[in-house]
């Protein structure tokens, strides 16, 4: 059964966002490229990404039942978070461990966003005459 869902797609093409900023940030961070200074700008804006997909993974969760989906897309935007916590108070080894496992959690949700996301339940109501048995 193929998912058309509208929140599964915002779902899908902001986990693939975030898992993008990742590893943007990654080659930034690491000085493989030089990124213009903007790795903080980048990391609230892959904030605010993984919170749209966690929002929508609320919300397909909700459809779907999918528990697993939003939990993961909920832990990747608190990771986020704790991210610009620990780069604005200049930790750079704890900064940069923690962001190589935002990274491996941010493609992990791209993946599983992309090929499990479940899928949507049947809406229709059961008759109550063939719950009385």
């Amino acid at each position: 059964m193929k998912n058309t869902s509208t929140t599964l797609t915002v779902l899908r093409l902001f986990a693939v966002l975030t898992a993008l900023l990742a590893i943007w940030q990654t080659v930034v961070g690491f000085g493989w490229v030089d990124g213009g200074g903007q790795h903080g700008t980048i990391g609230n804006v892959t904030f605010v990404v993984a919170l749209v997909a966690a929002v929508a993974a609320f919300l397909w969760s909700r459809a779907s039942g999918n528990k697993g989906l939003l939990m993961h897309a909920a832990g990747m935007a608190v990771l986020a978070l704790v991210q610009i916590g620990l780069g604005e108070m200049s930790l750079a080894g704890v900064h940069m461990a923690v962001g190589v496992l935002f990274l491996v959690g941010a493609v992990a949700l791209a993946t599983l966003a992309i090929r499990k996301p479940g899928v949507a339940l049947d809406e229709q109501r059961v008759d109550p005459a063939r719950l009385r048995g």
